[in-house]
């Protein structure tokens, strides 16, 4: 009980930090955040307490997840042969040995991203999109674009999701461009859910993270930065943004193209931020070495993270004897990306938690795009389709990546006062 009533000062408490940091703080949005909290809390009332229909969908989405990563498997073993086996392999490298990660990103970004471009090229995920927008934009009162935007990102990466506003990113309001930015922040992709469920990560809590981030989103950015002016889609947006592809077949390949850059990407950083890394405690290791100081009681970059966030993991809801293991996950997640953050929560040899709670809690603090990498990403992602909003999306970078964390933050509070 004691834990519960931590998580609900951690909701205040960050509340009050995303109003100390606004640029706007005598125009504190009330019935939008106070709306947005009510979506979020249906959201994780209905799929994070127990109950037949949570233990549905945390089930099938389970089973979802598990037979993506088979399919995908299917077609890395046509490549990579033995090394995508990891039946085979754990015989001999032992169970953490035998996954290879990135053949298994590899073949799983590549698979999501080509059922996605099918899904929006025959206007499916379109619809879906829609309907949620819909809901936002009645219960919160927010703009077509903005809540069309943030759904979108429920689904589809920080630089993909604004492609289906892009008729009217050029003439949206600084407030609406904050918007889809920290909504950008606080999701993460379809093309990495399954990556993440491979490492461990339960897929149901990944799931439910990401729709809870969409109104979490929309009422984080009008506290950053409320709205004065007019909005072009105050009674919402007209026409969808047609797929570009030809038919079914190109829309395949279209998406396993954009899989195998995105794959690219993502294992350049993951090779960069984890020598990085090793970089940072050599250079942190020198003069403790100079002084005499026994490598097993250094203290490394790791370390310095966890001391600095262990006060946010406690606000969760997180006992105090698991808060700088966590607060260690959190500072990767930020410093240097969300797949860190994950790799180190799932690593038993890097991560050991006393309180399996714990684990979950933070799940869905970590789930979300918000670090200083992802700045670059939409300045330069969004400015190549809108190029005139460049400079708005610089000025609004830090505090859209600060938004992005705290709704993962609010987030995990939430989850802190409903999982027992």
């Amino acid at each position: 009980m004691e834990l519960k009533l931590v998580s609900l000062l951690g909701i205040v408490a960050f509340l009050a930090i995303a109003w100390g940091i606004s640029l706007r703080r005598d125009r504190f949005p009330w019935r939008t955040v106070l709306a947005g909290m009510g979506l979020q809390f249906a959201v994780a009332l209905l799929l994070i307490r127990e109950s037949t229909f949570s233990k549905w969908v945390y089930s099938n989405a389970k089973i979802a997840a598990d037979n993506l990563l088979y399919f995908a498997k299917q077609g890395t073993q046509l490549i990579f042969g033995p090394l995508a086996k990891r039946d085979e392999l754990e015989p001999v490298f032992g169970q953490d040995g035998a996954m290879v990660l990135g053949i298994t990103i590899c073949g799983t970004i590549i698979l999501v991203a080509v059922l996605s471009s099918l899904l929006y090229h025959l206007g499916i995920l379109q619809r879906i999109v829609r309907a949620m927008a819909w809901v936002m934009r009645r219960v919160m009162r927010t703009s077509g674009s903005e809540s069309l935007c943030t759904s979108a990102n429920v689904f589809m990466g920080q630089t993909e999701a604004p492609l289906v506003i892009q008729p009217y990113l050029k003439g949206m309001t600084k407030s609406e461009l904050m918007t889809m930015m920290v909504g950008g922040m606080a999701t993460i992709a379809g093309g990495v859910f399954a990556v993440y469920h491979g490492m461990g990560v339960e897929a149901g809590h990944l799931l439910t993270a990401s729709f809870m981030a969409a109104p979490t989103a929309l009422y984080m950015s009008k506290i950053l930065l409320p709205e004065t002016d007019q909005s072009e889609t105050t009674d919402g947006t007209k026409d969808d943004v047609k797929a570009e592809t030809t038919n079914a077949l190109d829309a395949m390949c279209q998406g396993a193209s954009d899989g195998m850059k995105l794959t690219i990407n993502v294992l350049a950083m993951l090779i960069a931020f984890t020598a990085l890394v090793a970089l940072l405690n050599y250079l942190i290791g020198l003069p403790q070495q100079w002084a005499g100081t026994e490598s097993a009681k250094a203290i490394t970059f790791q370390n310095l993270l966890g001391w600095l966030n262990a006060p946010f993991a406690f606000l969760m809801g997180i006992p105090w004897e698991d808060c700088k293991a966590v607060g260690q996950v959190l500072g990767e997640r930020i410093v240097l990306n969300e797949f860190m953050g994950f790799k180190a929560l799932t690593d038993t040899s890097v991560t050991t938690l006393a309180n399996e709670r714990s684990f979950y809690i933070t799940t869905y603090a970590i789930c979300g795009f918000a670090n200083f990498a992802s700045i670059a990403i939409q300045i330069g992602g969004i400015s190549a389709l809108a190029p005139e909003r460049r400079k708005d999306l610089a000025s609004f970078g830090l505090r859209a990546m600060a938004g992005g964390i705290l709704v993962s933050y609010i987030n995990a509070c939430i989850a802190g006062l409903l999982i027992a």
